[in-house]
């Protein structure tokens, strides 16, 4: 079986964006390097600005602020508190490292946009970095890192809507009911339901948030009415979709 993709439908669903700054107040991804030879050495991403970052200890070439939806992206949440890749532990930081670099050295047309471009690729390889790197913690990183397990988890993420069954994820993970419970336990430090649940409702946070109607929010991830909405709703967030829609908005 071919690997399926594991981040895009967690990017897709919860939009990456990234923006040059000139405030590192504002950021939350630096390139460190050498600002007299134009070389870059180690990249620092925090998913979740930090309060305050002290970057004085060495040469910072550029800083960015990436969006990945927030703590509301499960993702997000699931992430180390950081993520520090020095550009020579892969061929890929090192050639993408050097586009941004020429991008900022040289004022060319689309200048702003390429970087931001690259920026986001780049927050890619560092996801990709945080999933075989981080997989010793129970979560979404340790199950996007199982082979079997992920398979189920892709499929929650590319079809929220679609009434999910045990049966039908073991199949997709290519496991027995009871290995796929145990093992799904074991890596995620959950049940599929709940994080089906979880996964759903992330979702209807995300469209809510933006101002969109409850009943065509809830159609759209398989509840079967705007009551059942509500009542999974408010076991999680202790308020009705209703309410935190007019909190959003």
């Amino acid at each position: 079986m071919s690997k399926p993709d594991r981040l895009s439908a967690l990017i897709s669903r919860f939009e990456l964006k990234a923006n040059i700054v000139s405030d590192i107040r504002d950021a939350n991804l630096f390139l460190f390097g050498c600002v007299a030879s134009g070389t870059l050495s180690r990249i620092v991403f925090w998913p979740v600005k930090p309060e305050a970052v002290d970057v004085m200890a060495e040469e910072l070439i550029v800083a960015a602020a990436i969006d990945m939806g927030g703590e509301g992206n499960p993702l997000v949440r699931a992430l180390p508190e950081q993520i520090s890749l020095t550009v020579d532990q892969a061929r890929s930081v090192q050639d993408l490292s050097q586009l941004i670099l020429g991008e900022i050295v040289e004022a060319r047309c689309g200048r702003t946009t390429t970087i931001q471009r690259l920026f986001e690729v780049l927050v890619v390889i560092l996801l990709r970095h945080a999933i075989q790197s981080h997989v010793d913690k129970k979560g979404l990183i340790a199950g996007l890192a199982d082979d079997r397990i992920c398979r189920a988890i892709v499929a929650i993420h590319e079809r929220p809507e679609f009434e999910w069954h045990i049966e039908d994820l073991a199949d997709v993970a290519g496991l027995s009911r009871s290995q796929f419970m145990e093992r799904f336990k074991q890596c995620v430090g959950q049940n599929p339901a709940q994080y089906l649940r979880e996964w759903r409702l992330a979702l209807v946070c995300k469209d809510l948030d933006r101002g969109e109607r409850v009943k065509a929010v809830a159609l759209r991830y398989g509840y079967r009415s705007q009551e059942a909405l509500s009542r999974a709703f408010s076991k999680q967030y202790h308020c009705s979709p209703s309410q935190y829609r007019m909190q959003a908005r």
